[in-house]
């Protein structure tokens, strides 16, 4: 017998949950034609030198090997073949884009994740402007309120916060990175160690208290005006201030900041921001801005916004129902396929699939829809209980 079942971290999509994803995948779409963002479709396979940016072995991907020899990646991520796109066609710029494909990531054992997901995402490219960035938190707002009852929290942060305060401290770019491994996972212990080569600096304080400054915005902000930044921190602190100023005026919009967090991938450069519910671990949105991913491909860098949408977790968690169209049937001899043409594009039927009048009709019952047949003279006929007197 051949071999059925799947190999680990897949699963067939089927009934209920495919709808609806289905169902939230088409109306995202719809909503980001209608605004005039472009589609761009990339294929499963990339060369390996695209994703360069990652570090393959800890991510986790699908390596395989062509007719040629040459390496070859499932895609882990779609952002960075967008950016492929770009340098290998002649898209006139600024354009805002996106993207609905699957992605594969091979996931720790036991970890209960699947490898293959269905990821949504934008991404504007070209706009240096913030408005970049509020568009994409204006959509998590909008998707949040239509399938998770405005549930979604948004998650601030500055891919170069971190940069901003130690560059400050010292040259030293090992300890450096360290210090952010450390802070990045909230490991205390290590975290404390490394930074107490500053204990006798006038920066300890804030150092020592980093790790926690995550949550509550007004909490954070209140908390961080007891320490004296270095300018860029300053500015991004003020620049973080202003965008939740905006993003609280949309409904039911909660806004949290963490000043300890990795940005989503290394190649961000600006406002990071991810958008979770609090039942689940995996966030829904997640996206930054990223200016100088583009020069990894062509000459010229371009300013660019991104965000991916999980749809796996908005079809797991959405509230929403899909209602199946109730239609009426039409049972036909195979001869009447042309008389069923030409009547189905005047009126909605469904099908009836049975050979036998009767079993039609039970399974009609069974629906609680009505049963329609055509007669010898080419009309569409009600069939009732009275045509088996």
């Amino acid at each position: 017998m051949h071999k059925v079942n799947l190999p680990l971290g897949t699963r067939d999509g089927f009934g209920k949950r495919e709808a609806r994803k289905y169902y939230i995948k088409t109306k995202i779409e719809k909503t980001l034609l209608e605004n005039n963002f472009m589609k761009v479709s990339t294929p499963l396979l990339e060369h390996k030198e695209v994703f360069a940016e990652f570090d393959l072995k800890q991510l986790g991907t699908y390596q395989l090997l062509d007719s040629n020899d040459d390496s070859l990646i499932l895609r882990p991520d779609l952002t960075l073949p967008l950016a492929r796109f770009l340098a290998t066609n002649n898209v006139k710029l600024p354009q805002r884009f996106y993207y609905v494909g699957e992605r594969f990531k091979i996931s720790k054992a036991l970890s209960g994740k699947y490898n293959q997901m269905t990821q949504a995402g934008i991404e504007i490219v070209g706009y240096p402007s913030i408005r970049a960035e509020l568009e994409c938190m204006l959509l998590i707002n909008q998707i949040s309120a239509e399938f998770l009852q405005g549930k979604v929290q948004i998650e601030l942060g500055h891919a170069q916060f971190a940069n901003a305060i130690l560059d400050e401290l010292t040259q030293d770019e090992i300890l450096k990175k360290k210090i952010k491994a450390e802070l990045f996972r909230k490991n205390m212990p290590k975290y404390l160690a490394y930074i107490s080569v500053f204990k006798d600096r006038k920066e300890y304080e804030f150092l020592e208290k980093w790790p926690r400054l995550f949550g509550n915005i007004s909490w954070v902000l209140r908390k961080i005006k007891e320490y004296e930044l270095p300018e860029e921190a300053q500015r991004i602190i003020n620049e973080l201030t202003q965008i939740t100023s905006w993003l609280e005026q949309l409904p039911k919009q909660k806004v949290l900041l963490d000043l300890s967090v990795a940005p989503p991938q290394n190649y961000y450069t600006g406002i990071t921001f991810k958008g979770f519910i609090e039942s689940i671990s995996e966030y829904v949105f997640s996206g930054g801005r990223y200016d100088q991913l583009l020069e990894n491909f062509q000459e010229q860098a371009e300013p660019a916004v991104g965000m991916g949408i999980d749809l796996e977790i908005l079809a797991d968690f959405s509230d929403i129902s899909i209602r199946k169209e109730k239609k009426d049937l039409l049972y036909y001899q195979p001869e009447q396929l042309g008389l069923v043409n030409k009547i189905l594009t005047k009126r909605d039927f469904e099908l009836s699939m049975e050979d036998d009048l009767k079993k039609a009709f039970i399974a009609a019952q069974k629906q609680n829809t009505k049963l329609y047949r055509i007669d010898t003279g080419g009309n569409l006929q009600n069939v009732t209980e009275d045509c088996f007197d």
